[in-house]
């Protein structure tokens, strides 16, 4: 007589290293990626790894560090303003709630989404970290590149922390 042997259920492999978000939030920026709706994916059939670049609290939130740190395809020569229809924002009213997120991705005619420099810190958009300083462009402008989802407008703040990922196909 055989034994038989139970098994836990399979947990699927979401290992990643983050202080801002948690395994809930893969399936949902997997989701976005591929430009699907924000429930496409679950933890169960995530296609993506997601691998921490760079991390300012750990890192430095100077732009040497940055730069140091995170991948960015289009390159960081020059200094102007670089097409891509695969960049997207996000905003969470609450933190603690994915159901309140929001995401923009690039209008498809916008051809300044990221400005690639190596004295300045992430910009996409009116978005952008100059000088550990964020900043979302005036509210009079408006930003032409990517639609409105609630992150301020026309002033100056500080992040706390951020996190950049490299996502890579499984």
């Amino acid at each position: 007589m055989k034994s038989k042997t139970n098994l836990p259920p399979r947990k699927p492999n979401l290992k990643f290293d983050s202080t801002l978000i948690e395994s809930k939030h893969i399936p949902l920026f997997a989701s976005w990626i591929d430009k699907k709706d924000s429930t496409h994916y679950s933890r169960n059939n995530t296609p993506y790894d997601f691998n921490l670049l760079y991390r300012s609290s750990q890192d430095g939130i100077d732009t040497k560090s940055f730069h140091r740190n995170w991948y960015n395809p289009l390159d960081w020569n020059g200094s102007y303003w670089k097409p891509t229809t695969d960049s997207f924002k996000f905003n969470f009213a609450n933190g603690n709630d994915i159901y309140t997120a929001e995401i923009s991705h690039v209008n498809g005619t916008a051809k300044n989404t990221i400005f690639c420099h190596p004295t300045h810190g992430p910009t996409m958009g009116k978005l952008q970290c100059a000088y550990k300083t964020w900043s979302n462009g005036n509210s009079s402008d408006g930003d032409t590149f990517y639609p409105d989802i609630g992150i301020p407008k026309g002033i100056r703040f500080k992040v706390e922390d951020y996190e950049v990922f490299q996502v890579i196909r499984k």
